[in-house]
């Protein structure tokens, strides 16, 4: 800031009480205890728009379970009953495929593969909705750890 701006927002004239004041609000503005503060804060959650960024708390190593929860619980209610609904239509249909699988049954196998592709599309879709990319990629290997490997990697 320019020292003729200075002398009109502090009305000082002498050039070393302009000196002083200087000094002051430089030592205001790099020992002010809120910024000290503010510095040593950690984001737990940063919205970008509407979509949710990915949670800082949340282990790298935790649980698929673990991880899909923490990240529904910050769903909107309709969201996340219309998503768990999805998930638990997908833990049913698991062990259809694996029968089928086991009897080498492909006409079985394509029935309840096309229905599993159905609850996983909306499920990826309502992901990309609410989450960022980054958020909707870990989700989907959570998916994948819980299923399996039974979802495609999207």
């Amino acid at each position: 800031m320019s020292e003729s701006a200075l002398k009109s927002i502090f009305m000082v004239n002498d050039k070393r009480l302009l000196t002083r004041v200087q000094l002051f609000v430089l030592a205001l503005i790099l020992g002010n205890p809120i910024n000290a503060v503010a510095a040593e804060e950690t984001t737990l959650l940063t919205i970008q728009g509407n979509l949710i960024e990915r949670l800082e708390l949340l282990a790298e190593n935790s649980s698929a379970t673990l991880i899909i929860s923490n990240y529904y619980n910050l769903l909107p209610d309709q969201a996340r009953n219309d998503i768990e609904v999805r998930r638990t239509r997908l833990e049913q249909l698991q062990p259809n495929y694996d029968v089928a699988y086991l009897a080498a049954d492909s006409a079985e196998m394509a029935e309840v593969r096309e229905k599993i592709d159905e609850q996983w599309t909306i499920i990826h879709s309502i992901h990309e909705h609410f989450f960022t990319s980054q958020v909707v990629e870990i989700l989907n290997q959570a998916y994948i750890e819980n299923f399996n490997g039974l979802l495609p990697e999207a």
